[in-house]
């Protein structure tokens, strides 16, 4: 029997980070032991790699989920309302995968004591009458897709769909700044933790030189960024005396780079390279920007246009969208005049999102 089940969305990796974040810290203070992941796509191969103390042979881990991707061209988002249609069809085919999944012939596959839902809607869907604990983990209480005046009333109504959900659960934990209410939590942002210093980090990974790290995850969605940015790198004031490291599934669409431009991939220690780094240029997704605010890492964030939810952080550090047009600019002021030793860092909420689960589960 598992004791907890995460079932964490798979559209992008900052689900999964953080809720391996939280499985890691739920193993050190209590000892925990059986837990499992349902997820999918990128997120299914990040956990099946990523290293730490977890046995993936002894651990429980499935792939079933596969989401519809954004369609975005030259960074900004192509009708938002229609992919928040697909989702919608995702959704309804994710719950008869719960089904078939958790189900056979009217009896439970799998036994577990808590279920926690890092935005995934279906399970809380699926477990809304199931005499089960449920913790959900998001920081959009509401999305904002829609721009026509029926979009907007469409997604309204599945706003108070998704608050509906919601309020099944046992608890909320929001990874933003905020204040508590009633049973939502806010603990501030959510990333793995790491007892390496800096400098032991740019030994490991090889930094000598002053070093910009460009990370756009496992999708296509910051292709447009990684491309600006490498363009815009070998337009440095010195450029020699910096190293453009690239965090990014496409290596193979990339142009022919520069001797001071390295391609790693998509790394699973990736919060190393942050934490490393002396700047990071990155979409305004949330696992990336946290890892920055955690680490006191300095950095650039550039949304996704008319991503509502990217454009609202990015906003709040600082930048918008045609941004992207002045990389130059914004990296020689960043490289010149900040020390990441002196930048201001945000306090990690993993420990106080590990005591509330404990506290749920045991209560």
């Amino acid at each position: 029997m598992l004791l907890i089940l995460f079932f964490s969305s798979p559209i992008g990796l900052g689900h999964i980070t953080r809720d391996i974040a939280i499985m890691d810290k739920l193993m050190q203070l209590y000892n925990y032991n059986n837990i499992g992941f349902v997820t999918g796509s990128a997120a299914y191969e990040f956990i099946l790699n990523v290293n730490n103390s977890i046995d993936r042979n002894s651990m429980f881990i499935s792939n079933l989920y596969k989401p519809p991707d954004f369609s975005i061209i030259d960074g900004k988002l192509n009708n938002g309302f229609m992919w928040l249609l697909k989702y919608l069809y995702y959704y309804a085919n994710c719950k008869k995968k719960l089904k078939d999944f958790l189900y056979s012939r009217g009896c439970p596959n799998i036994l577990f004591d808590l279920v926690i839902s890092d935005e995934d809607f279906a399970i809380l869907s699926f477990t809304k009458h199931h005499d089960v604990k449920k913790i959900f983990i998001t920081d959009v209480l509401n999305t904002q897709f829609g721009k026509s005046f029926l979009s907007s009333k469409f997604e309204k109504l599945l706003n108070n769909s998704m608050r509906s959900l919601i309020n099944h659960s046992e608890c909320v934990i929001i990874p933003e700044i905020g204040e508590d209410k009633d049973n939502f939590f806010y603990v501030g942002p959510i990333v793995r933790e790491i007892s390496n210093t800096r400098d032991e980090l740019r030994k490991k990974l090889s930094f000598n030189k002053k070093t910009v790290l460009v990370s756009t995850g496992g999708t296509n969605a910051g292709l447009y960024l990684l491309k600006k940015t490498i363009e815009s790198f070998s337009y440095l004031k010195n450029n020699n005396e910096y190293d453009l490291v690239i965090l990014s599934s496409f290596g193979d669409t990339l142009p022919k780079l520069n001797q001071n431009c390295r391609y790693v991939g998509c790394a699973n220690n990736g919060h190393e390279y942050v934490k490393a780094a002396d700047l990071v240029i990155s979409l305004a997704g949330k696992s990336t920007v946290d890892e920055s605010l955690v680490y006191g890492t300095p950095g650039i964030f550039i949304p996704i246009q008319d991503h509502f939810e990217q454009e609202h952080r990015a906003k709040l550090l600082g930048f918008k969208y045609d941004d992207v047009f002045k990389l130059v600019g914004l990296m020689e002021e960043k490289l010149s005049s900040t020390n990441p030793v002196e930048t201001k860092k945000s306090k990690n909420g993993v420990f106080r999102a590990a005591k509330i689960i404990h506290k749920i589960l045991n209560y």
